[in-house]
């Protein structure tokens, strides 16, 4: 009986030190695993820099690190240009599906993700895929996008601690010129043909297969809609062919959202939105679809699932959806418009006023809008002159009113959606009299739409990081100077450099659309890019140089940035219509 006695002993500290190693083992493990506490996994919609740049600047400013698969998974070529490694110009949607579910194993639990790209390998590609389009995986059979959705998106959603933001578009009304063939004669018969009115539905008969079958049809429902074209010149262009991909696409798509909309109802934790991307304010073929969608989702965008103006700034304002919801505060917020025409259309590709686009986004950040005195955070709204002969008169109210917010150190956001209206007089003020550094926000080189989205993405998500955040963070201050380095350039590029660049392409027999990489004038390109950006650079960084950023709200609080710099410009797409290029800064400590 003493000899059993005398093994158990040696067996249960055996044991005990088993698990103690065991415990130690855990811990180490847990010291060694990366924290994801603070990181996005991000599937972009494309590869320009609204998609890609701007959104990492914009959740660094915020106190976030972005994390995206690589580029040439998500990347798009257009026709012409070098292929992605897997030999097409479009993204690797099975490697993006696997790299989700992979980042869900390895801890993270937020997640930003573009439907376009997971679907068809990005947005432009999604403008021409017309039918079901499987995908295969390596050592499986081949399964359906939405198959595929299932296996490897909507399991992330089963645990709560997980949040999924999806984006997705509607289809806009002509595909892009210089891919799958499609030249400038093409995009606008197409977008002629789309904006040809269509027979409005009624409520009750409000189901796909009802929007799909008045697809081809004027509003009449007998007239073929290529008929009502009053151009000839449209109509010739309009194939057959070219026609049935274009509804196909439309049919696609819009099938897809809807599917989409099935799978998450039973989650809490999953929200979509759904781009509307160039529409126009008539009753076009978007029409009966967007009434479609409206029926399906409500109007309620502060919800979580809503259709929003605006398409390129979605993936930005996830990102302050994602610190609103954080640190779940409502922000007080008022609006000032300058210009007198925010009750208007600004142009013919707008579905909403620049009023009812502010108002949405408001309500997507679930803001209270208030008077100027009882508002923590004030909005400032360049709008196109209503009197073009007082346009002198718009400028210096708006820049009065900067110069007043920042000497009684009001936080504020300067949207300009003028779509540059005022030209060099308001760019000049601005730049002489307006410290960019100590704005929240500002954002100004799109049309109404996308730019009200960055400008409220980037003005609430930076706003509740200094209002609710973890306090200093010096690389936070210093991804906030090159997200605004990177606004004021671009706006730079827009009024300066890009027309004059044209130009100069055009001298050289050289699309603009679409610079061949075998063309022999490259390096005269790059050079002249560089003769007529660079000055507009020493511009933007002469305005940030030795000046103080606004770090901290209560106390009012401040940084000094002392060097920015602009360098390697360079174009995603070998088009002049974006630009990109690297921001170095440097602050005080």
């Amino acid at each position: 009986m003493r000899h059993k006695k005398n093994l158990v002993r040696p067996f249960l500290l055996g044991v005990i030190a088993l698990l103690l190693i065991l415990i130690a083992l855990e811990l180490l493990q847990r010291r060694n695993a990366p924290d994801f506490s603070r990181v996005i996994a991000y599937v972009p919609l494309d590869d320009r820099i609204d998609n890609l740049e701007d959104v990492t600047y914009l959740a660094e400013a915020s106190g976030w690190e972005v994390v995206t698969p690589p580029r040439d998974w998500f990347r798009t070529a257009l026709d012409g240009q070098p292929r992605n490694e897997n030999g097409t110009p479009y993204g690797n949607r099975e490697a993006l599906f696997e790299w989700v579910r992979d980042m869900g194993r390895a801890g993270c639990h937020t997640f930003i993700l573009s439907l376009d790209q997971l679907f068809s390998g990005g947005l432009v590609n999604s403008r021409f895929v017309r039918e079901t389009w499987p995908l295969s995986f390596s050592g499986r059979s081949s399964m359906g996008e939405i198959d595929a959705f299932r296996k490897y998106v909507l399991p992330l959603a089963k645990d709560p601690k997980n949040h999924l933001y999806l984006y997705d578009s509607l289809a806009r009304l002509s595909p892009t010129v210089g891919y799958e063939g499609i030249g400038e004669a093409e995009y606008y018969a197409l977008r002629e043909y789309g904006m040809v009115p269509r027979p409005a539905l009624p409520d009750r008969e409000l189901t796909l297969q009802h929007v799909f079958s008045l697809y081809p049809y004027a509003a009449d429902r007998h007239t073929p809609a290529e008929d009502a074209l009053e151009n000839t010149r449209f109509r010739d262009a309009l194939s057959p062919e070219l026609l049935e991909t274009y509804l196909g696409v439309r049919r696609r798509k819009l099938t897809l959202t809807d599917e989409v909309l099935s799978e998450i109802q039973p989650f809490d934790n999953v929200q979509l939105f759904i781009g509307v991307d160039d529409s126009s304010n008539r009753d076009n073929i978007q029409y009966n679809e967007l009434r479609y969608l409206r029926w399906r989702i409500g109007e309620d965008v502060s919800s979580g699932i809503a259709v929003m103006a605006g398409l390129d700034s979605l993936a930005r304002l996830f990102v302050g959806r994602i610190a609103q919801e954080t640190y779940d505060y409502h922000v007080r917020a008022s609006v000032r418009y300058v210009g007198g025409t925010e009750e208007k259309h600004s142009s013919e590709f707008d579905l909403y006023t620049l009023e009812e686009v502010v108002r949405l986004h408001l309500d997507f950040f679930r803001a209270e809008e208030v008077p100027e005195k009882d508002a923590e955070l004030q909005f400032l709204v360049m709008t196109a002159p209503e009197d073009p002969a007082k346009a002198g008169e718009y400028v210096e109210e708006l820049v009065s009113a900067l110069e007043r917010n920042l000497a009684l150190h009001i936080p504020t956001v300067l949207n300009e959606a003028s779509n540059n209206a005022y030209g060099d007089a308001l760019e000049k003020a601005l730049l002489e009299r307006i410290p960019f550094a100590g704005l929240v926000a500002y954002a100004g080189k799109y049309d109404q739409a996308n730019v009200t989205g960055a400008a409220f993405a980037m003005g609430f998500s930076r706003y509740l990081y200094l209002r609710c955040g973890a306090g200093d963070s010096p690389a936070a201050d210093a991804a906030q100077v090159r997200q605004m380095a990177n606004s004021m350039a671009l706006t730079e590029y827009i009024l300066h450099t890009r027309e004059p660049l044209n130009a100069y392409l055009k001298s050289l027999n050289v699309d603009t659309g679409n610079i061949p990489p075998t063309t022999p004038y490259l390096t005269q390109i790059e050079r002249k890019l560089a003769e007529l950006f660079a000055p507009e650079c020493r511009k933007v960084c002469d305005n940030l140089r030795n000046t103080e950023l606004l770090r901290g709200l209560s106390p009012w609080d401040t940084r000094k940035v002392r060097t920015v710099s602009i360098r390697d410009y360079r174009f995603p797409w070998n088009r002049t219509f974006e630009l990109t290029f690297t921001i170095d800064a440097t602050l005080d400590e």
